[in-house]
């Protein structure tokens, strides 16, 4: 089952203004050069020539090493290029300097909670995409507690705002829930294969273990995001989820209609909460004023 991508961040190039010409002399007129690089940077970013606005970006760093934004942008565009890339060394070397670009920015961030928040967002999704292209199992999993890390950095630093904190905490539920899912699918019995949450016989002790510690871990995260908004709809359905797992691990009937139950009610919630959302998002629309 392939899930979406889940830092819910944008990092909006746009042109920066005056506000970094502040100094005198020599020191002026390397501010000037960098701003000019940035803005024509921002110019090609946007325009889709993200070699180019590589280059124009990392020139900038060279005379505006001081300012957090310059990082950041430099950042984007690293991780542009590594995304066409796909894999191999230079693919790597590109993923470590798009990760030290945006450590860079948080180090300069100071109080700037927008500048913080992208830059520990993006290092989070970067170590996401590390996962996606580990080269052994030991490195999947320093990837994965790595991601894991950084967004509970995102959710837990004094920037965050409840939107942040539930979205994240959301995130990291449905990645252990993921891990459950993985590992009980392994485990399905063909001959029950009309029942998709049938029970499970974990006769691996090291795979029930891990089962039960990701089934663990979903419902803490969700339940964390859920005393947040309690009416989060995305996290209503990856609960109901984490139920139809814990009822894939009980052979006793009568707790398993238990889980079955708290399922459905669940599950149910989640589908009139977003069907309320789409009706209030189109009386919103009708409302507009038109043309």
């Amino acid at each position: 089952m392939k899930l979406f991508r889940y830092m819910l961040i944008a990092l909006a190039l746009t042109a920066i203004g005056a506000s970094l010409l502040t100094s005198s002399g020599c020191q002026f007129t390397r501010k000037v050069i960098g701003k000019d690089k940035l803005n024509q940077g921002v110019i090609a970013y946007n325009a889709g020539n993200f070699g180019e606005a590589l280059q124009l970006f990392k020139s900038a760093t060279e005379y505006i090493s001081d300012q957090p934004v310059v990082w950041l942008y430099y950042g984007a565009a690293l991780r542009k290029t590594y995304q066409a890339k796909g894999s191999g060394q230079e693919w790597r070397e590109t993923v470590d300097q798009a990760l030290d670009a945006y450590r860079k920015a948080l180090e300069l961030a100071g109080n700037d909670c927008k500048t913080k928040d992208n830059a520990i967002g993006y290092i989070a999704t970067i170590y996401d995409d590390l996962v996606a292209n580990a080269e052994s199992e030991d490195k999947k999993v320093e990837y994965e507690n790595a991601h894991r890390e950084w967004l509970l950095k995102r959710a837990e630093n004094e920037c965050a705002t409840n939107d942040v904190k539930a979205v994240t905490y959301y995130s990291i539920a449905v990645k252990y829930w993921t891990c459950a899912y993985n590992q009980s699918t392994r485990y399905s019995d063909k001959a029950k294969a009309f029942d998709p949450f049938h029970c499970r016989n974990f006769y691996y002790e090291p795979d029930k273990k891990k089962f039960e510690d990701c089934l663990v871990k979903g419902f803490e995260y969700i339940d964390k995001a859920l005393a947040i908004n309690p009416e989060y709809a995305d996290a209503l359905s990856y609960k109901s989820l984490l139920f139809r797992e814990r009822q894939k691990a009980t052979c006793a009937e009568a707790k398993r209609k238990e889980f079955e139950e708290e399922a459905k009610k669940l599950a149910d919630r989640a589908i009139e909460l977003m069907k309320q959302r789409k009706a209030d998002e189109e009386a919103a629309k009708a409302q507009a004023p038109q043309g």
